[in-house]
């Protein structure tokens, strides 16, 4: 059974998902924070695509966690689909936190939302959230549960859904001159083509124009030119101070 809270900001009317799932089986994923569970009910059943499967953390005091990384690729996230576990209704949560970062290091926290108890097992709840920022790693924290008869949490499934973004949407366009300063001779290099090139003097007047096409990296020569500060700019929008003495 398919439960769809309009609980967190935005609910789609076309349909709750419109973007793609971001787990299977294969995708890393860790366990986060101090875990103890039995072992045929680890950290990575919660991924697995099996709801008859389920991760069971004996260590409530510091809620569920678990981190998923995506090898580099970066994705929006709106929404995420939890599914109760087989028995004991008590252990859910009600509490979750997701958390976003692109270097495995430092996390950004995306979303806190509620979870609404309910005796019911296998059910999945749908919550749709505002995000516009790409991730490559998720962290997840359930916390707090239904009942504390028991001192434990646990959760069949976690899926996210979002959208992929372009290698060009999110890798940083890195600009070098060297050396710098120099005495007008230098090389300019790029993590990505380089096209155009714009070298203009403090004032803005244009002193040297290139067209590297799809060069990565190239020597200028700016000898015989005056001493002082240049700014040299390429098609992609990057920028970097040149300093000639």
């Amino acid at each position: 059974m398919i439960k769809k809270l309009p609980l967190l900001l935005l609910m789609a009317s076309f349909g709750i998902h419109a973007q793609d799932p971001l787990f299977d089986a294969s995708t890393t994923i860790t366990a986060y924070g101090s875990v103890s569970s039995p072992s045929a009910e680890q950290y990575f059943n919660i991924i697995d695509g099996d709801i008859e499967t389920k991760f069971l953390d004996f260590n409530y005091f510091d809620g569920l966690g678990f981190t998923v990384n995506l090898e580099g690729y970066q994705t929006v996230v709106t929404s995420m689909d939890f599914t109760t576990a087989n028995d004991s209704p008590e252990r859910d949560p009600t509490v979750f936190e997701i958390f976003g970062s692109n270097d495995g290091t430092y996390f950004t926290s995306i979303i806190v939302g509620d979870i609404v108890c309910d005796p019911e097992r296998f059910y999945t709840t749908s919550y749709i959230f505002d995000n516009t920022e790409g991730y490559s790693y998720y962290r997840f924290v359930f916390s707090a549960q239904c009942n504390t008869i028991e001192a434990m949490i646990q959760i069949a499934e976690v899926q996210l859904y979002g959208t992929a973004l372009a290698r060009k949407d999110f890798v940083k366009t890195e600009l070098k001159l060297f050396p710098n300063p120099n005495n007008g001779n230098f090389t300019i290099s790029q993590n990505e083509a380089i096209g155009k090139v714009v070298i203009t003097d403090a004032l803005g007047k244009i002193v040297k124009q290139l067209d590297l096409e799809n060069s990565f990296s190239h020597q200028i020569d700016m000898q015989g030119v005056e001493s002082g500060l240049y700014f040299v700019k390429t098609t992609t929008g990057s920028t970097q101070k040149l300093i000639i003495k």
